[in-house]
């Protein structure tokens, strides 16, 4: 089976391809970008099956000429507000399967509507297969699963901004941003972040799809087991795609509090300016990194920034057996990367165990646990006999 990898020489793009690559399913992984000389030393990396190709991710007739004869799409060049449409068209186009990270709301409401399309054409367009969104829609969908009617389903994200900063840039935020500021390339997982608070942020309020201000939203909620922290809503798909797959649901929210603490005001006043357009998404990015940099240089003790690590948890309300409810869970396995997600899922899809058809988000094709606890099998050294969630009821009358 032959895979064109879009993106598939950047940070996410590389492992996927490399999963890829390992499949005895798979024969040939085309690294497509518009960076050839990238594309080519990533693909002299992976060996014989990687052939690099020079495609323009915002070219929907590029993308479905490199598309030609492949039996799956997998898109991870960014940003995704800007590329997840044209390759998911091509793809459709190109009669080929798909699947990406997409986490944009816009782009979401957008490639839902060629769901039609992509039935006519027999193909299965797998939207948001990462970790947030991915990961985060099956808990949701588990979550909900506890329960015989749900009234309301939500995340609760503790994001530490800092871990992630961290994680992307060794070199720490002041380097990060005067590299940014020198290239003028942003990366596109930040701008997604940034967008998140800045973008348009819907939830699904009492049967309707709500556009809503986070800084009006500011929520203090009960963390199940840890006490209450403040919480806003952010711009991920999940509050769109969970109530169009799983019916009766009658709200559904992504909420955030951005961890450490010191930082949350950074972080919701450059989303305020972005939402009133006196800044992009890419200076917003910037700004961040270098308001963090000057918020370290300021802290006399860096145990002040010692605070929960990321985190996310499902947490579903409503009825069983008659009972008002809650029922919460998070991940006791520990997280696993975007990038590994994407890959199992494309590999199931390149199996054929993704039977349904159209435009799809995670929720609508797997089942929670058994594509999680395949998932978690894939850390090394992780034991089989490790529970999958902490999980808590709480009866609420």
């Amino acid at each position: 089976m032959r895979v064109l990898a879009l993106g598939g020489y950047g940070t996410f793009g590389r492992h996927v391809a490399r999963q890829l690559c390992a499949s005895d399913l798979v024969t040939e992984v085309l690294i497509a970008g518009r960076n050839l000389n990238a594309a080519k030393k990533v693909a002299d990396e992976l060996g014989n099956k990687a052939v690099a190709v020079k495609v323009d991710a915002l070219n929907e007739a590029d993308i479905r000429l490199a598309a030609g004869g492949s039996d799956l799409l997998v898109n991870t060049a960014g940003p995704d507000y800007l590329v997840s449409y044209p390759a998911a068209e091509a793809a459709i186009l190109a009669g080929s399967d798909y699947c990406d990270l997409c986490a944009d709301v816009n782009a979401t409401e957008r490639l839902l509507k060629l769901d039609h399309d992509a039935k006519a054409q027999d193909v299965a367009i797998l939207l948001g297969m990462g970790a947030a969104p991915g990961q985060t829609n099956l808990m949701m969908k588990h979550a909900s699963s506890q329960l015989d009617e749900v009234k309301d389903i939500r995340l609760l994200l503790t994001y530490n901004l800092v871990g992630m900063i961290s994680h992307l840039c060794a070199e720490g935020p002041a380097k990060a941003a005067s590299e940014m500021r020198r290239t003028g390339k942003v990366n596109a997982s930040w701008e997604t972040v940034m967008n998140w608070g800045g973008g348009r942020v819907l939830i699904y309020e009492k049967g309707k799809v709500v556009d809503v201000d986070p800084l009006k939203r500011l929520e203090r909620m009960e963390l199940p087991g840890e006490g209450s922290a403040v919480f806003f809503p952010i711009g991920s798909p999940e509050a769109i795609t969970i109530p169009h797959f799983l019916r009766n649901i009658d709200s559904a929210s992504y909420m955030m509090r951005v961890s450490p603490s010191q930082i949350s005001d950074l972080y919701l006043g450059l989303a305020d300016r972005i939402r009133r357009k006196e800044i992009g998404t890419g200076e917003a990015t910037i700004l961040f990194h270098e308001g963090v940099a000057s918020k370290q240089k300021e802290e006399a003790a860096p145990s002040s920034w010692t605070e929960p690590k990321t985190n996310i948890i499902a947490v579903a309300t409503g009825r069983k057996h008659g009972k008002r409810v809650r029922y919460s869970c998070r991940r006791a396995s520990g997280w696993v990367g975007a990038s590994s997600a994407l890959s199992v899922a494309a590999l199931r899809i390149l199996q054929g165990k993704v039977k349904e058809r159209g435009v799809l988000a995670p929720e609508a094709c797997f089942d929670p646990v058994p594509f999680l606890e395949e998932l978690a099998s894939t850390v090394p050294g992780r034991s089989k006999e490790k529970r999958l969630f902490e999980e808590r009821f709480d009866k609420l009358e």
